[in-house]
């Protein structure tokens, strides 16, 4: 069913971007309203549901019972613990619960979108088939963190670093994960050339196809002695990667290349060219050289790789309106083909 959905609203994407500016966020609103409304209310089968519902319900006290060291149960993170809190205080019921965390992350997926978006809708359709099952449907604590970082964006390319980090902080309050978001500020003050994104792939294939061992050891050490991304780092998720046969990768790279190499159309095109391309270069370094791990590269490298709701679209625009055409059926059917994985990998 959801295949079928995504189908339609690809159809009414390219349609919508044909409206006006006004028109279109309007609607770009309603969208992301409904998308946030459709997660919300989601069937409690899906994957971890259970466990905030849980945790929800019966872990989590009202304002009034409120303590700073009370312990989340299923989770760490006591700033996402402190948004069952509030919404505790009004009402016990978990549905409303999920609806808040969706209705937060697609508010900055919303913003994030308005500001920087060529073809918005379009956007919102990568966002569809390559991150919404798993970040709006089953990791909403990921889900949330990625959507407040990716408005940093804009605070790197401005070197206003009191914000960026404050945004990272808060991040970091709904999921740990949000750390790997530090490097990139200081990453993107070197002016990277097309020969250097090419030479960084080349060195994370290197990395994750000759030194996996050696790296392995030395993650599994840092992580348990730093006491985080432990359970990503566990010797059964070790066991399931898929190392560099990962699809993803290639994927990634093709997009990263082709992103870097129509630089001169697209720097003036996309507001904050240069950090986008060193924040999703930084993504697909990880997810390469990290790829024996498959929690620690998927999920932290998606982090940014959220950029590929601006970085297609742009790349859409390259094409004339002759071949344009061709190239939105090319794209729809392939993200119809991840969304349909995602949802067959679900559990």
């Amino acid at each position: 069913m959801m295949i079928y959905l995504f189908v339609l609203f690809y159809v009414f994407a390219i349609s919508a971007e044909s409206l006006s500016y006004k028109r279109q966020m309007q609607l770009l609103l309603v969208v992301c309203v409904a998308l946030a409304f459709g997660a919300g209310f989601r069937s409690m089968t899906w994957p971890d549901t259970m466990v905030y519902v849980m945790a929800f319900l019966d872990y989590t006290p009202s304002l009034l019972d409120y303590s700073l060291s009370d312990s989340p149960f299923g989770y760490s993170e006591k700033g996402f613990y402190f948004i069952g809190v509030i919404v505790k205080t009004f009402t016990g019921d978990p549905t409303i619960y999920l609806l808040v965390v969706s209705l937060l992350t697609f508010l900055f997926l919303y913003i994030f979108l308005k500001k920087y978006a060529i073809y918005p809708f379009l956007g919102i359709c990568v966002y569809l088939a390559r991150f919404f099952v798993g970040r709006n449907l089953i990791q909403i604590r990921t889900g949330l963190a990625y959507a407040i970082i990716i408005l940093g964006v804009r605070f790197i390319t401005e070197r206003d670093w009191k914000r960026y980090f404050t945004l990272v902080f808060i991040a970091y309050l709904f999921h740990r994960s949000a750390i790997i978001a530090v490097p990139l500020y200081f990453i993107s003050y070197i002016n990277f050339k097309k020969w250097h994104v090419v030479l960084i792939i080349a060195i994370a294939f290197i990395i994750g196809g000759f030194f996996t061992e050696t790296l392995q050891n030395y993650i599994v050490e840092t992580s348990q002695d730093l006491n985080v991304a432990t359970t990503y780092t566990q010797s059964s998720y070790v066991h399931k990667a898929k190392g560099l046969s990962n699809p993803l990768i290639y994927m990634q790279t093709f997009l990263l290349f082709a992103y870097t190499f129509y630089e001169k159309r697209l720097k003036s095109l996309v507001p904050q060219y240069y950090t986008i391309r060193t924040g999703y270069m930084y993504s697909t370094f990880i997810l390469i050289a990290f790829s024996m791990f498959t929690a620690l590269s998927g999920r932290t490298s998606t982090m940014f790789a959220t950029l590929e709701i601006i970085i297609i679209p742009s790349l859409i625009h390259i094409f004339d309106k002759k071949n344009r055409l061709i190239a939105y059926v090319i794209l729809g059917i392939v993200l119809t083909v991840i969304m349909y994985i995602n949802i067959s990998n679900k559990s």
